[in-house]
């Protein structure tokens, strides 16, 4: 059954979700361009291409490892394209008739979302993300001990909790998602008096 966080800890979640949610990063097609032709954007939001003339497309030539590809028209039937961005990492596209003449563009991802008190942690990641029957939180740790991970939606209601055992050095630590819909949520690993919070996206 779900179950709803404490009070205080649904107010943390919810002022670092809600502007996640409501961040669309716009890129507009302008003749043979791309504007901005370069940009930074977040794990979890939504990059959307705006036609204005001509016939174009979106096409990604190189994306980091687990991410989706794509490739969208634009043109007056399609003015619109939003992908929504699951991995960090670089994101390069071209508008393939007009690749030759400069039409290219990229954006780069930055870490997921995160409230980090975490100088026991060195590195955290998601994998595979998106996800589809499992996923596993890929960490190194400075410090050995015992937590808990909960997997929350974007309301802040509790999916799932799971203990764990962290040693010192590499972990890969399995996530409990297989009674999750898909959809996007939040990781969240309670150790040592820290937090750390990873955002995912369960595919169908």
């Amino acid at each position: 059954m779900r179950k709803v966080l404490p009070f205080l800890l649904s107010a943390i979640l919810l002022l670092m979700i809600i502007p996640a949610q409501a961040t669309v990063v716009v890129i507009t097609q302008e003749d043979l361009t791309f504007s901005p032709s370069s940009t930074t954007v977040q794990v979890g939001d939504t990059v959307r291409w705006v036609w204005t003339s001509g016939s174009h497309t979106t096409t990604s030539t190189s994306v980091p490892a687990g991410a989706a590809t794509w490739n969208s028209p634009l043109t007056s039937a399609v003015t619109q394209f939003e992908y929504i961005v699951t991995v960090e990492g670089t994101y390069n596209y071209v508008c393939t008739p007009h690749a030759s003449l400069g039409m290219t563009g990229s954006f780069t991802a930055t870490a997921s979302l995160g409230f980090d008190n975490k100088s026991w942690v060195t590195s955290a990641k998601l994998y595979p993300n998106p996800a589809r029957d499992n996923t596993v939180l890929k960490l190194n740790s400075e410090e050995s001990g015992s937590g808990v991970i909960t997997v929350y939606d974007l309301l802040g209601n509790q999916m799932s909790m799971s203990e764990v055992t962290i040693k010192s050095g590499s972990n890969n630590l399995q996530v409990p998602i297989e009674n999750v819909l898909p959809g996007i949520y939040f990781v969240e690993l309670k150790y040592n008096q820290a937090a750390i919070v990873r955002r995912f996206v369960k595919s169908r």
